[in-house]
C-alpha cells in the first residue's frame, strides 16, 4: 500500500493519534464561552483544571474533568481564530 507522504489526507490526519501525525500539533485550544445569565464572553482554556466564573454574576461556567473542562448547562462557547 503506497502513502504519500508529502501530501497526506487531511481527513486521515485528522482522525489519528496527535503523535502519530506527520506534523504533531496539539488539540487544546482557547475558546470564548458566554453566560447564560448576563452574556458576558470570557475566554478559557479548552482543558482548564480550575473552575471558572463569569466576572459579572459569578456563574459557574466551566468545571474540570480530567482532559477537557465540561461546560455548564446553557453556556455556549465559540474556539476562538488562530492567528
Amino acid at each position: 500500500m503506497e502513502i504519500d507522504l508529502l501530501n497526506p489526507n487531511p481527513q486521515v490526519e485528522k482522525t489519528q493519534h496527535k503523535l502519530k501525525k506527520l506534523v504533531p500539533t496539539p488539540k487544546s485550544f482557547f475558546m470564548d464561552i458566554k453566560c447564560p445569565g448576563c452574556y458576558n464572553l470570557t475566554t478559557v482554556f479548552s482543558h482548564a483544571q480550575t473552575v471558572v466564573k463569569c466576572e459579572g454574576c459569578s456563574t459557574v461556567l466551566c468545571q474540570p474533568a480530567g482532559g477537557k473542562c465540561k461546560l455548564a448547562y446553557g453556556c455556549a462557547f465559540r474556539p476562538k481564530e488562530d492567528y
